[in-house]
Protein backbone atom coordinates (compact mmCIF):
# COMPACT_ATOMS: atom_id res chain seq x y z
CA UNK A 1 0.00 0.00 0.00
CA UNK A 2 1.24 3.48 -0.77
CA UNK A 3 0.07 7.06 -0.50
CA UNK A 4 1.33 10.50 -1.40
CA UNK A 5 1.62 13.95 0.15
CA UNK A 6 1.60 17.02 -2.10
CA UNK A 7 4.22 19.54 -0.96
CA UNK A 8 2.23 22.56 -2.15
CA UNK A 9 3.00 25.20 0.40
CA UNK A 10 4.37 27.21 1.77
CA UNK A 11 7.60 27.22 -0.22
CA UNK A 12 10.19 29.95 0.30
CA UNK A 13 11.38 31.21 -3.08
CA UNK A 14 14.57 33.29 -3.21
CA UNK A 15 15.67 34.94 -6.45
CA UNK A 16 19.45 34.92 -6.95
CA UNK A 17 21.98 37.08 -8.80
CA UNK A 18 19.69 40.06 -9.46
CA UNK A 19 16.60 38.10 -10.52
CA UNK A 20 13.39 39.84 -9.39
CA UNK A 21 9.79 38.83 -8.73
CA UNK A 22 7.26 40.40 -11.07
CA UNK A 23 4.15 42.24 -9.87
CA UNK A 24 5.36 42.50 -6.28
CA UNK A 25 5.23 45.52 -3.98
CA UNK A 26 8.31 46.30 -1.94
CA UNK A 27 11.67 44.58 -2.39
CA UNK A 28 11.25 42.35 -5.44
CA UNK A 29 14.52 40.51 -4.69
CA UNK A 30 13.60 39.42 -1.13
CA UNK A 31 12.47 35.84 -0.52
CA UNK A 32 8.73 35.17 -0.67
CA UNK A 33 6.45 32.48 0.72
CA UNK A 34 4.71 30.97 -2.29
CA UNK A 35 2.09 28.26 -2.73
CA UNK A 36 3.42 25.86 -5.34
CA UNK A 37 3.22 24.81 -8.06
CA UNK A 38 3.94 28.08 -9.87
CA UNK A 39 5.58 28.60 -13.23
CA UNK A 40 8.75 30.61 -13.66
CA UNK A 41 6.87 33.22 -15.71
CA UNK A 42 4.28 33.67 -12.93
CA UNK A 43 7.09 34.40 -10.49
CA UNK A 44 9.76 36.14 -12.58
CA UNK A 45 8.18 36.96 -15.94
CA UNK A 46 10.29 36.21 -19.01
CA UNK A 47 13.58 36.96 -17.23
CA UNK A 48 16.09 34.13 -17.15
CA UNK A 49 18.09 33.57 -14.00
CA UNK A 50 18.61 31.50 -10.89
CA UNK A 51 16.29 30.92 -7.92
CA UNK A 52 16.18 28.71 -4.84
CA UNK A 53 12.94 26.91 -3.89
CA UNK A 54 12.85 25.65 -0.29
CA UNK A 55 10.18 23.55 1.42
CA UNK A 56 10.40 22.35 5.01
CA UNK A 57 8.20 19.59 6.38
CA UNK A 58 7.99 17.27 9.36
CA UNK A 59 8.66 13.60 8.95
CA UNK A 60 5.47 11.62 8.33
CA UNK A 61 4.47 9.64 11.43
CA UNK A 62 4.25 5.86 11.60
CA UNK A 63 7.08 5.30 9.13
CA UNK A 64 8.61 1.89 9.73
CA UNK A 65 9.15 -0.24 6.64
CA UNK A 66 8.30 2.34 4.01
CA UNK A 67 10.36 4.00 1.32
CA UNK A 68 10.00 7.78 0.98
CA UNK A 69 10.60 9.25 -2.45
CA UNK A 70 10.30 12.84 -3.61
CA UNK A 71 8.87 13.10 -7.10
CA UNK A 72 9.30 16.11 -9.37
CA UNK A 73 7.59 16.04 -12.77
CA UNK A 74 7.97 18.18 -15.88
CA UNK A 75 11.06 19.81 -14.42
CA UNK A 76 12.55 22.22 -16.96
CA UNK A 77 15.79 24.07 -16.36
CA UNK A 78 18.93 22.83 -14.67
CA UNK A 79 20.31 22.85 -11.17
CA UNK A 80 20.59 20.83 -7.98
CA UNK A 81 18.36 19.12 -5.44
CA UNK A 82 19.37 18.98 -1.78
CA UNK A 83 17.74 17.34 1.19
CA UNK A 84 18.69 18.27 4.76
CA UNK A 85 21.85 20.00 3.58
CA UNK A 86 23.08 17.14 1.39
CA UNK A 87 23.13 17.61 -2.37
CA UNK A 88 21.44 14.53 -3.79
CA UNK A 89 21.34 15.15 -7.51
CA UNK A 90 22.17 17.53 -10.32
CA UNK A 91 19.59 17.80 -13.07
CA UNK A 92 19.83 19.02 -16.63
CA UNK A 93 17.54 20.55 -19.16
CA UNK A 94 16.37 17.10 -20.33
CA UNK A 95 15.68 15.62 -16.87
CA UNK A 96 11.94 16.21 -16.91
CA UNK A 97 11.09 13.73 -14.15
CA UNK A 98 13.06 12.99 -11.00
CA UNK A 99 12.39 10.34 -8.36
CA UNK A 100 14.68 10.81 -5.35
CA UNK A 101 14.75 8.32 -2.48
CA UNK A 102 15.13 10.31 0.77
CA UNK A 103 14.40 7.47 3.21
CA UNK A 104 17.88 7.35 4.73
CA UNK A 105 18.13 11.16 5.07
CA UNK A 106 14.76 11.62 6.77
CA UNK A 107 14.81 13.41 10.15
CA UNK A 108 12.10 14.96 12.32
CA UNK A 109 12.28 18.39 10.57
CA UNK A 110 13.26 18.16 6.90
CA UNK A 111 14.46 20.76 4.41
CA UNK A 112 14.07 20.16 0.67
CA UNK A 113 15.84 22.61 -1.66
CA UNK A 114 15.75 22.96 -5.44
CA UNK A 115 18.23 25.45 -6.86
CA UNK A 116 17.31 26.12 -10.47
CA UNK A 117 18.56 28.10 -13.45
CA UNK A 118 15.90 28.76 -16.03
CA UNK A 119 15.46 30.48 -19.38
CA UNK A 120 11.71 30.90 -19.90
CA UNK A 121 12.23 32.10 -23.47
CA UNK A 122 13.90 28.76 -24.21
CA UNK A 123 11.13 26.77 -22.54
CA UNK A 124 7.78 28.21 -21.49
CA UNK A 125 7.24 25.64 -18.71
CA UNK A 126 10.31 26.52 -16.64
CA UNK A 127 10.32 26.17 -12.88
CA UNK A 128 8.32 23.99 -10.49
CA UNK A 129 5.02 24.28 -12.32
CA UNK A 130 3.84 20.79 -11.31
CA UNK A 131 3.22 19.58 -7.73
CA UNK A 132 6.17 18.13 -5.83
CA UNK A 133 5.03 14.83 -4.29
CA UNK A 134 6.31 12.87 -1.29
CA UNK A 135 5.56 9.21 -2.08
CA UNK A 136 5.33 6.77 0.82
CA UNK A 137 5.48 3.14 -0.31
CA UNK A 138 5.64 -0.19 1.50
CA UNK A 139 8.95 -2.02 1.04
Amino acid sequence: MSHSIRLIGPWVVQPQDGLRFVNQKGDSTASRRIKMPASWTELFGTTSGKATFTRTFNSPTGIDKQTLTISLEELHGYGTVSFNGVQLIEFGIDDHRLQIDVTSQLVLNNKFVVEMVCDPLGHSLCGLHRPVILLIEET
